[in-house]
């Protein structure tokens, strides 16, 4: 191999590197958001009396069944195993969404907390007014399904981001203060 080989591999080379390096520091500089929830496949899958009837909707191996999961919105109106995890945000910084749940979730900008595209759950959450963004076609809700990321980018201070689906599911980008 002549020097002039070994030079230009080594240059492109290093270009490689310095581009991976930049992508892991950008990936590594977001805020990454964990969507959680706890469907226990059996119930959710099945129809009523046992499920929602709604057909295949979970691919998790969580512990909480559809009757567990109604009867705590019924008495809370929020099931505490769906949540976005950290629910509060401290400082404005791109976010990265990861679903690690079993069923598809959004991850939805809004600018004001509200309901979601389920009248059933907005009723037991105490949710009746509905969030417009979830609604609003090409620029509204972006779902994502188990195992599966959403990217938001340009994110600011006093950003609110709720799932469509089940509107308890929130989160709050805090404004930076001023000092």
């Amino acid at each position: 191999m002549t020097r002039a080989m070994q030079f230009t591999i080594a240059i492109g080379l290093a270009t490689a590197i310095t581009g991976v390096a930049a992508t892991l520091t950008a990936e590594q500089s977001a805020q990454v958001v964990q969507v959680r929830d706890d469907c226990d496949p059996a119930t959710f899958n099945a129809g009523p009396p046992d499920g929602p009837g709604l057909g295949h909707i979970c691919d998790g191996d969580g512990g909480t069944t559809f009757g567990e999961f109604i009867a705590e919105l019924q008495a809370t109106q929020q099931a505490e195993e769906w949540r976005f995890n950290p629910d509060r945000m401290s400082e404005p910084r791109n976010i990265v969404a990861h679903n690690r749940g079993g069923e598809a979730h959004s991850f939805t900008k809004v600018a004001k907390f509200g309901g979601g595209q389920v009248p059933g759950l907005n009723a037991l959450s105490g949710n009746p007014v509905l969030a417009p963004e979830c609604f609003l076609p090409g620029v509204g809700a972006t779902f994502m399904g188990p195992g599966q990321d959403v990217k938001v980018d340009g994110v600011a201070g006093g950003d609110k981001y709720q799932c469509c689906i089940h509107p308890w599911m929130r989160t709050t980008v805090r404004a930076r203060s001023v000092k």
